[in-house]
């Protein structure tokens, strides 16, 4: 059912992007009568491993006069192993159809000698799925690359009018076209699965597409440990912090500061009204004010002393923990760091709990 999706939206797409006769920016192929809408390749890659999962969805259009004949071919990486090649329905109810294809080296190709007709102005659409090495360098800092090529000289040459490509993986992803220069694809989009879309979406000039992949160096690691600590510090003390400057500036004689649980700023006066544009707590008289403090006081307790503040650091701590715990199992922090950062939130744990119980 995803397949057929997935068929269904390319298909979507490449009837938009065919409202021309010709994908644009290949002039040197302006006499082809295989052009190529929309493709997509969808790579799935973990730095733990040497080999990567791929599939492309290819859309074939003939823009010529006479029906197409002469077959359909895409570029692979030497070194893969083809799983399948399926011709993809246009409709929710049609099964993708397996393919016989044959393999010379980079080139795949299938449905020649009349076993892919292609009318004029139609489209065919197929999805060709195999595995591929990565090549991994590095030791500290693991990087390889994935390449896809588009066009072999005289064999593979269609014209693309619009790239995706789908990217799941734990690596950091760079793109450079054959002659090492740094691709940026026009539209990236997230996705519910975890994966990363990345879209060209006009005409693709560039004659292959490499992916760069590294992992992440344990300094990075030990940096994001850092900064989820520091921001789990700052997002609890912040309340306490905001109440007390406050109070400091009011006993110096400085600016109000209104309070969102300020039983008098409650009261009316918010935009100065009676008080002359001063702030509203200004101008209660010394009761209402003292009672107003006795109130921020109260508020200090509970942010600094409540069991739930104190849990919800607790829990915060735990969860970095649980993070360095998993990173450390695959071999990602070494084991000074690990033992040095455990110990430390361990302790800081511990700290909490004890807290915790004296309340």
């Amino acid at each position: 059912m995803k397949m057929k999706l997935i068929g269904l939206a390319l298909l979507t797409v490449a009837l938009a992007l065919t409202a021309a006769p010709n994908a644009a920016g290949f002039a040197q192929y302006a006499g082809q009568n295989v052009i190529t809408p929309m493709h997509l390749v969808e790579l799935n890659y973990q730095t733990d491993g040497d080999l990567a999962m791929v599939k492309e969805t290819i859309i074939f259009r003939n823009i010529g006069e006479a029906n197409y004949t002469d077959g359909l071919r895409t570029v692979v990486s030497e070194d893969s192993e083809i799983m399948h090649v399926l011709k993809m329905g246009h409709e929710m109810n049609v099964t993708p159809e397996q393919v016989e294809y044959e393999r010379d080296g980079e080139i795949l190709r299938w449905g020649e000698d009349g076993g892919v007709t292609i009318e004029p102005g139609a489209m065919v659409m197929y999805a060709v799925t195999y595995t591929t090495p990565i090549r991994v360098e590095g030791t500290v800092t693991k990087s390889g690359e994935f390449v896809k090529k588009f066009a072999y000289p005289a064999v593979v040459n269609y014209p693309i009018g619009s790239l995706r490509l789908k990217v799941r993986t734990d690596a950091r992803v760079k793109f450079t076209d054959e002659n090492g220069n740094v691709i940026k694809p026009d539209r990236v989009d997230p996705e519910d699965d975890g994966g990363v879309l990345y879209s060209w979406t006009e005409s693709v000039t560039f004659r292959e597409l490499h992916i760069k992949l590294s992992q992440p160096s344990n300094t990075d690691k030990l940096i994001g440990y850092a900064v989820v600590a520091i921001l789990i510090i700052c997002a609890l003390t912040y309340p306490i912090l905001h109440v007390r400057v406050a109070k400091l500036r009011e006993k110096q004689g400085g600016a109000k500061i209104s309070c969102a649980r300020c039983s008098v700023c409650d009261d009316g006066g918010r935009s100065g009204g009676e008080n002359g544009g001063k702030s509203s707590c200004e101008g209660a008289d010394k009761r209402e004010r003292a009672g107003d403090w006795d109130e921020m006081d109260e508020i200090i307790v509970e942010v600094t002393q409540s069991k739930e503040a104190l849990t919800r650091e607790k829990n915060a701590i735990l969860s970095v923990l649980n993070k360095l715990e998993e990173d450390y199992k695959k071999g990602e922090v070494a084991d000074d760091d690990y033992k040095r950062l455990t110990s430390k939130y361990e302790k800081k744990a511990i700290e909490i709990m004890k807290q915790m119980d004296r309340l």
